[in-house]
């Protein structure tokens, strides 16, 4: 980023990495982790007799043999098939051919950019300038990538070349900002403020001017966007692409553009300014999270966000209950971040304590998910009213909160709650969420050794598809922690009875069966030791059950058994593949 104040780069690191992990909250059941498998990675490989089949098959005169095997050559390079660089001078026969067929031609170029055949770079040229211009899409942004110097003179030529197509011209912009040619920003601006050219070539035109200079083209901007009202929506556009790289001498042209009632035009203006300095945007924040596009209202959060204190959390916290997901799962992650600082610890509980009082489904949904992540106690009492809410975002939500916080005297009435969702289950009427809150609510009472539970979740033992996978799963596995150490025969029967059903109609579920492969070593059960050997327990194949049934076993003997030797695949499903293999 260009004209950072130096103390803000580590802030945006900082950021960045928060923002990217929007899934850091989230509502996870630990019967899927616990316990923690490994399993071996599957290893794929690619025949040695693919290559000099592909390599026959360029050579033949049919087509649709060129094409494929090129294709081919392309698809598995980027799969990790190595060596495959020896096909360049075959590729390059079929490029430069002139009874060669556009698609095999095409085909060829593909496969020569994948392979980054940079000593091809000149006949790959030749062939775009030759054979037209789906040609160049293929070969001239790799050309630019590779910083190819002798082409440059024909994407600076285009832009004043009259005649030449727009798509080409387009190309010739982003090659030209690709390879960061500024020779000629003088004329990508000329033609940002030619009204007469195309929207889409105006746009990139200044989109590529910007990306090249980073100062001294705000005159240009003020122009496009003064005189009469209702100035036309690309010129607002192009001036804000302008101004992309430009610093704190375009702070009042791109707050004007941030204030813009055309949302696109108002992320970019917001986003240099935060770039340059979030102090800058500051004083927009509060009407920019009123805009009617969430786009806006998300970037709007981010000077907050970089600069909090107390007040400022508590306006962010207002979009835990915006209309749009992404908007709201974003500022509660980062808010959860922002907890982590002692100055904005109590603040954040408070406010999201409020809203989590309040009636609005979003915002109770994140609140509770929010204070539940901060391990915030006396959340708890509200969580258990929320149980029976409406929404089944809300449910989960509350389900999964009330097992974080794992409170013993909110047990009767998760075990009430549970009982009476157990009810409805059965008879076919279970709202959405139900199965996940459940599950939540078993996993608490495994967690916390609820032994008042025990005779509910094994009600969920036998196969019953109405009772939902999620909360089988989490009810096997509870009843694994309830009675670990203690095998209770009947139980482990059942267990194993659930393990090897395998042919019923339908056969059972892969998590309830794995779930009741870990509750029989957890419980000790080694009545049970044959028959998970018979399953293959001593020779495990390298999957997930596999490694399940491993640690079953070791759980249950205390031996340890040898890791599976990752699985071997070869890679199949090409045009063309060797006949014995």
């Amino acid at each position: 980023m260009a004209n950072l104040r130096p103390w803000l780069i580590p802030v945006l690191v900082v950021f960045g990495s928060v923002a990217s992990a929007r899934g850091e909250i989230r509502t996870d059941f630990e019967f899927e982790q616990d316990p923690e498998i490994h399993v071996p990675d599957v290893i794929k490989v690619f025949s040695k007799r693919f290559k000099p089949l592909w390599l026959e098959a360029l050579a033949r005169p049919e087509v649709d043999m060129q094409r494929m095997a090129a294709d081919a050559i392309d698809r598995a390079h980027a799969a990790g098939c190595p060596n495959l660089e020896d096909a360049a001078s075959a590729l390059t026969g079929i490029l430069t051919d002139p009874k060669s067929h556009p698609a095999a031609r095409h085909a060829a170029a593909k496969a020569l950019v994948s392979l980054q055949s940079k000593a091809t770079a000149a006949i790959l040229a030749e062939s775009a300038e030759k054979y037209g211009a789906d040609l160049r899409l293929i070969v001239e942004p790799a050309l630019a990538s590779w910083n190819y110097e002798p082409h440059r003179a024909i994407w600076q030529g285009r832009l004043t070349k009259i005649g030449v197509h727009r798509r080409d011209l387009i190309l010739a912009m982003r090659c030209l900002a690709t390879a960061g040619d500024d020779s000629h920003v003088a004329t990508l601006v000329e033609i940002a403020h030619d009204r007469y050219r195309p929207p889409d070539v105006r746009l990139e035109a200044a989109n590529a001017a910007g990306l090249l200079q980073g100062s001294g083209l705000e005159a240009d901007a003020r122009r496009l966007i003064s005189g009469a009202p209702g100035v036309p929506v690309i010129n607002r556009l192009c001036a804000a692409r302008l101004l992309g790289r430009h610093g704190a001498d375009a702070q009042m042209l791109l707050s004007e553009l941030a204030t813009d009632a055309e949302p696109a035009v108002a992320v970019l203006g917001l986003r240099r300014l935060i770039e340059i300095d979030p102090h800058l945007a500051l004083p927009l924040v509060e009407k920019s999270m009123q805009n009617a596009d969430a786009n806006v209202r998300q970037t709007a959060a981010d000077p907050y966000i970089l600069l909090p204190d107390p007040q400022r959390v508590a306006v962010l916290a207002r979009l835990l209950d915006d209309p749009h997901p992404t908007v709201r799962r974003y500022v509660c992650n980062a808010l959860h971040q922002l907890a982590q600082r002692p100055e904005l610890d109590q603040p954040i509980r408070q406010v999201a304590t409020g809203i989590l009082a309040g009636d609005r489904w979003r915002g109770i949904e994140q609140a509770a998910l929010l204070l539940s992540a901060l391990d915030h106690k006396p959340a708890a009492g509200r969580l258990v009213e929320l149980l029976e809410f409406d929404r089944p975002e809300v449910r989960n939500a509350t389900g999964w909160g009330l097992k974080k916080l794992a409170i013993p005297e909110t047990l009767p009435a998760m075990l009430d709650k549970a009982r009476r969702s157990a009810a409805i289950a059965r008879a076919g009427t279970a709202p959405g969420g139900q199965d996940e809150q459940t599950a939540h609510l078993f996993e608490a009472f495994g967690r916390m050794k609820y032994t008042e539970a025990d005779s509910l979740m094994r009600e969920y033992v036998p196969k019953n598809l109405l009772l939902g996978i999620n909360s089988r799963s989490a009810a096997i596995w509870s009843l694994g922690l309830l009675h670990a150490g203690v095998p209770d025969e009947q139980l482990a029967a059942q267990f194993l009875e659930r393990a090897n059903d395998l042919a019923g109609i339908p056969p059972e579920m892969p998590p309830v069966r794995e779930m009741s492969i870990v509750s029989i070593g957890r419980m000790k059960a080694v009545s049970q030791i044959a028959a998970l050997q018979a399953m293959g327990a001593e020779k495990p194949a390298p999957s997930r059950v596999g490694m399940i049934m491993r640690w079953s076993l070791m759980e249950l003997t205390g031996k340890q058994i040898p890791e599976p030797k990752p699985m071997i695949v070869g890679e199949t499903g090409w045009f063309l593949e060797p006949v014995d293999e």
